[in-house]
């Protein structure tokens, strides 16, 4: 079975959190190098550490629209509670990530308390403490001026609150550490990613498939929770596609990797507006423009793994056509692998099955008249429709379950 750099991953995944309306803000590497400075010269343990990363590179996973990623740029946030419980709720169910949900959960817990989880002080995690001053510390620093020039202004201001928002053990850290140039620099570096990975160490985080697949769900719910009318979307494709993947004869370990790209094919969507996803009327040629760019960074966010899996060609080709009439890359024909082609019939049953902002979801003889008509077109492969055809008892049964747990899922993120 094929294994993957989880480190890796979980460093792209994070730009996919990082898209807002002022563009890619690389916030979860930043505090995730600077978190894992402070945590290294507060003598941490090494699985510690890990545990700091794994929590840091995904502590906002939790604000999942724009406008609240948005809050969260302001340096006194007025709720942060919501996505701290989100996340936490997120990550809990991934067991190679189980660690982090609790320091997220606390991530931005203030030292004196009054906190809505109870906690304060040293009762806060130690690694949430450190994510906290890691965070704001990258919230104050602005690209409208040069870093150097910047870093007594947010000194101070970091001082001001120490022992009332952070910890001022770790206060004292950050301003040993403060006093380098390199310290500051690092932090806008183009060599970000490597210096991050650096710290890190790589051969610890080699997984197999199987461990990843709870990490593709996390994403998965991530990107589905963004609009009301996804709530089930990428798990939807992902159960669709592993069926034809069987359907049509893929070994078991395709039909696996299958599911995985299905439920990250849509992690582009990160970079969409709401407004824009879920808006009721026709799309303008401007907007239907922001749409077509999520397949693209879906491809650039999943390539470095393409060496070992073939996960950014079958997740981001869904909405390339065999007659080359898709987007955004313009392919056709023999360009497209059976993958891509699966995971392109999947993407377009699951969306007219499903209640749109313009329209409710469509019923099977509906589905069947659109889906005959592009391959009529030459857009869709006709083996795989017609596998799909074949299968209409047991997606039917599929998508009944879905349903349910689906909105088990929505009932339990508002719950909790």
């Amino acid at each position: 079975m094929p294994v993957i750099d989880l480190a890796r991953l979980l460093v792209n995944l994070s730009l996919a959190l990082d898209f807002s309306r002022r563009g890619l803000m690389r916030h979860h590497q930043r505090v995730a190098l600077v978190a894992l400075r402070i945590g290294e010269a507060a003598g941490i343990s090494f699985e510690e550490r890990l545990d700091l990363f794994k929590a840091a590179i995904i502590h906002d996973a939790g604000a999942v629209t724009w406008p609240e990623k948005d809050a969260l740029e302001a340096f006194d946030i007025q709720d942060p509670w919501e996505h701290c419980r989100r996340g936490h709720q997120f990550v809990s169910d991934v067991d190679i990530l189980a660690p982090a949900a609790e320091i997220i959960l606390s991530h931005h817990d203030r030292w004196r308390g009054d906190n809505p989880s109870g906690k304060a002080g040293a009762g806060i995690p130690l690694a949430a403490r450190i994510i906290h001053l890691a965070d704001r510390l990258d919230v104050l620093l602005t690209d409208r001026e040069y870093i150097l020039d910047q870093r007594e202004p947010i000194i101070k201001q970091i001082q001001l609150l120490s022992g009332r928002v952070f910890d001022p053990d770790l206060v004292e850290i950050f301003m040993r550490l403060a006093r380098a140039e390199s310290f500051w620099l690092d932090i806008t570096a183009p060599c970000l990613t490597e210096n991050l990975l650096g710290l890190v160490g790589r051969q610890i985080f080699i997984v197999d498939l199987t461990q990843l697949m709870p990490v593709a769900r996390l994403f998965a719910r991530v990107i589905d929770a963004k609009s009301p009318f996804t709530h089930r979307h990428s798990r939807g494709v992902a159960a669709v596609a592993r069926h034809l993947a069987r359907h049509m004869g893929m070994g078991e370990g395709e039909c696996l990797l299958m599911e995985m790209a299905g439920l990250l094919h849509d992690l582009g969507k990160l970079t969409v507006p709401e407004e824009i996803l879920e808006k009721p009327g026709r799309l303008t040629e401007k907007e239907f423009n922001r749409i077509k760019q999520h397949t693209y960074y879906t491809y650039w966010l999943l390539k470095p793994f393409d060496d070992q899996l073939s996960l950014a060609r079958w997740a981001a080709y869904h909405h390339e056509k065999l007659n080359g009439q898709g987007y955004p890359f313009r392919l056709a024909g023999s360009q497209l692998c059976l993958g891509s082609r699966i995971m392109a019939v999947s993407d377009m049953f699951t969306a007219l099955k499903e209640d749109r902002p313009y329209r409710p979801g469509l019923s099977w003889a509906e589905i069947e008249r659109i889906i005959g008509a592009q391959v009529q077109e030459g857009a869709l492969d006709g083996r795989v429709v017609g596998a799909l055809f074949d299968s209409r008892r047991e997606l039917e049964e599929m998508w009944g379950e879905l349903t349910i747990a689906g909105d088990r899922c929505e009932l339990d993120l508002k719950r909790n």
